[in-house]
């Protein structure tokens, strides 16, 4: 039969005002027991358990235990779980309004123990799958749950589910979030800042110095030096660190596209602006901006840049308002800005507010007495599964810090990459090193053998036989007179081939 209007309204209002409160948490464990508290509420129950089932074990997990009153129940295992797995079994709601004399539950001993009578047990399923149940019983009272109240619950029950999954996967992604953020934290901390070199621990004091503070920081140093790193733990470790940081390559893209991705644009800025985008400088408001290889931004570029750093504002391609931005600025430069400046390639009273404080990185070569602290590190962080290197053999050892390294850091990271791929027990040889770095260092060897004589005397019959044995021409290039010449072949008894005139010599 047909409900009366009345009752399906009041149904309809109980699941509106029940939706609006359960749709407006976020976190898990306040949900859950809101959904509860609703659910004794409406239905004046005197006992309510919201259980949920572990993916891992298998198992259901009481995470509300509450009395009408909005109190805690204290032993949460005094309830019926014959009626809970059968809830879970059938996907179905399992109802009774006397629990003692239902057949269904005569050989259940927590119905006589905990004197229950009325329970009523409604499965949360989400796409067929039952992730857990509500549970509402009774002990003094024989209360018989009414049909518009079991017609409630069936379709509180699937907005329930949807919050709940939807909580669930909120705080798993904000646990996620935090730990994340926690191992970004622990790499990029200045203690992974490889080197007791005297360079680098004026390195590391000036960082120390500069965390702290807003002021703009300038990494200077050759391709490979760590300057990402060092503009990674600077804001990993500075009171922005729960902020954004935004890394742009200034020598990826064309100068228009750079400024578009910098600055962002308002639709029909030019041809292609669709929608209004937001820049990288509004995206990393409160954070940290590292404008890698900054000395190769155009001078259009260079102005706009200019302006974030002395108005802390932008303006969309596009666009006629200002926005507010709140950034740090660290940049990094392979080349000597200064040179820049002098060529007018480069804006000084933009270098001038970029370098408040400058960081020069030293090159690999100029600290070699970090390499075989730098090669363990390496080592520590590159051991694959099926690899357990140890170290470095003495030869090997001796190999690597003969070699001048141009490509630095990310040059040695990859040679020990290569040579534990190559190794064949848990110590790094001398064969395991690329053959290009042995070759190398073997050339340096053989020419340092020689003697200063021996050098000049190759050289200057080298620039004689380009130049067709002309002394004339071959003291011209060597920056000496002819009289110089003359003594020099014959101290390293030169013989004269293809004698020419007076005038040729």
């Amino acid at each position: 039969m047909a409900k009366s209007l009345p009752e399906n309204v009041k149904v309809l209002k109980s699941l509106y005002e029940a939706s609006e409160v359960i749709n407006s948490i976020r976190d898990y464990n306040e949900l859950l027991e809101k959904i509860m508290d609703i659910t004794l509420n409406v239905l004046e129950a005197e006992r309510g358990f919201l259980m949920i089932l572990e993916d891992k074990k298998g198992e259901m997990k009481v995470e509300v235990a509450r009395n009408f009153h909005k109190e805690n129940i204290i032993n949460s295992k005094e309830i019926s779980m014959t009626s809970v797995y059968k809830a879970l079994q059938d996907g179905e709601i399992v109802l009774t309004s006397d629990a003692k004399t239902d057949p269904r539950f005569s050989q259940s001993q927590s119905i006589a123990l905990y004197n229950l009578r009325s329970i009523l047990v409604v499965p949360l399923k989400r796409l067929n799958r039952v992730i857990g149940v509500i549970y509402i019983d009774t002990q003094t009272s024989k209360k018989i749950f009414s049909e518009e109240e079991v017609e409630f619950m069936n379709a509180f029950a699937n907005l329930a589910v949807l919050s709940i999954e939807n909580a669930k996967l909120t705080n798993s992604l904000a646990i996620e979030n935090l730990t994340l953020k926690k191992e970004i934290s622990s790499l990029y901390n200045f203690e992974d800042i490889i080197g007791t070199s005297k360079k680098m621990r004026d390195v590391l004091r000036l960082l120390e110095k500069v965390i702290n503070s807003d002021v703009p920081v300038l990494l200077e140093g050759e391709s490979g030096t760590g300057k990402g790193l060092i503009a990674r733990a600077i804001h990993f470790n500075s009171p922005r660190k729960d902020k954004k940081f935004i890394t742009q390559y200034c020598g990826a893209l064309p100068e228009t596209l750079l400024e578009s991705e910098l600055f962002g644009y308002v639709k029909g800025a030019f041809t292609g602006a669709l929608t209004d985008k937001m820049g990288l400088f509004e995206a990393a408001d409160g954070g940290t901006f590292f404008l890698d290889e900054v000395g190769d931004l155009s001078v259009s570029t260079q102005t706009k840049l200019l302006r974030v750093l002395q108005e802390h504002k932008i303006r969309r391609l596009g666009d006629t308002e200002d926005r507010n931005v709140d950034v740090r600025i660290i940049s990094a430069t392979n080349k000597i800005l200064e040179d820049e400046v002098k060529k007018g390639t480069f804006r000084e009273d933009l270098f001038y507010r970029l370098k408040v404080v400058k960081i020069v990185i030293p090159p690999l070569r100029e600290r070699k007495e970090d390499i075989p602290i730098l090669v363990k590190y390496l080592i520590h962080k590159l051991n694959g599964k099926n690899k357990n290197i140890e170290g470095v053999s003495n030869e090997a050892m001796a190999a690597l810090l003969k070699y001048d390294w141009p490509g630095n850091i990310r040059e040695l990271e990859n040679v020990i990459q290569h040579a534990i791929v190559m190794a064949q027990n848990d110590i790094i040889t001398i064969d395991d090193i690329p053959e290009e770095i042995l070759n190398k260092r073997m050339i340096r060897r053989e020419f340092y053998s020689k003697r200063l004589k021996d050098v000049e005397r190759e050289h200057i019959l080298n620039v004689l036989a380009d130049n067709d044995y002309s002394r004339k021409k071959t003291a011209e290039i060597l920056g000496i007179s002819l009289r110089t010449l003359h003594y020099k072949l014959k101290e390293y008894n030169i013989e004269r081939k293809n004698e020419k005139s007076e005038e040729e010599k």
